[in-house]
């Protein structure tokens, strides 16, 4: 009888042993990465569960790296290339969007992206517009390779959505100025205002001015072609 009760003691311990252990990996499992959650697939998920090439930066990320637009993603995620305002554009406002390789670098109206632009969800289409000011957003999702199953046409390449922020219960002011070089001033504030009770709202706007870099000199002997000088057109701006 005493052989048998210390056998039974001894599996007893045994048994207990892993579970023990399994509650201290479990314990000891509360650092690590941090939890970031995604809709990629079209449905709420931690960024470290979907099968997907996927480069995901929060809120923090963004303003730690000084993102202030779509185009500045370029810097911090792999294989991406983004440029703002594509070559006889003109405007900073047009993405030239690139994944693994796979975009289109033309901003024409009757050229699709290779590479598609979805803002809450919304798809843009064309990249003229594309690049995004991030006043206030949530997170930046970047979908590496062909996403047509969930998104659909003319993200060959992949996708970039953005979530903004959602308007909070209780009144939030956050916003920032930059200032530089030319002039420049940019200043982006938003607020969360709630109304009533399960009614809130949100308001966020953003300016941006800056002079320009080039200086037009008036061409000395234009007068001697029987043109009109340079002066003659004061809307042209000379003077800036």
């Amino acid at each position: 009888m005493k052989i048998a009760s210390v056998s039974i003691a001894a599996l007893a311990t045994a048994i207990a042993a892993p579970v023990y252990a399994q509650e201290q990996a479990q314990a000891g499992s509360t650092g690590g990465i941090q939890q970031i959650i995604v809709t990629a697939q079209k449905r709420v998920e931690n960024v470290q569960d979907v099968p997907i090439a996927i480069s995901a930066f929060s809120a923090a990320a963004l303003q730690e790296r000084g993102v202030s637009d779509v185009a500045a993603l370029s810097n911090i995620a792999p294989n991406v290339t983004l440029d703002a305002g594509t070559p006889f554009s003109g405007s900073s406002a047009v993405l030239s969007a690139y994944i693994r390789g796979i975009g289109a670098n033309d901003f024409a109206f009757n050229i699709d992206p290779g590479v598609g632009v979805y803002l809450d969800g919304v798809y843009l289409a064309r990249s003229v517009g594309a690049n995004q000011d991030l006043p206030d957003v949530e997170r930046v999702e970047v979908l590496k390779g062909p996403q047509g199953t969930l998104f659909g046409r003319n993200t060959i390449g992949g996708a970039i959505s953005i979530v903004t922020h959602s308007p909070g219960d209780e009144f939030r002011l956050k916003g920032d100025v930059t200032t530089g070089s030319f002039k420049l001033i940019n200043i982006r504030a938003t607020a969360d205002l709630p109304i009533t009770e399960g009614l809130t709202s949100s308001l966020s706007f953003a300016v941006k001015n800056r002079d320009g870099y080039v200086k037009r000199v008036p061409f000395p002997g234009v007068t001697q072609f029987n043109n009109p000088p340079i002066t003659a057109y004061h809307a042209a701006g000379y003077t800036n």
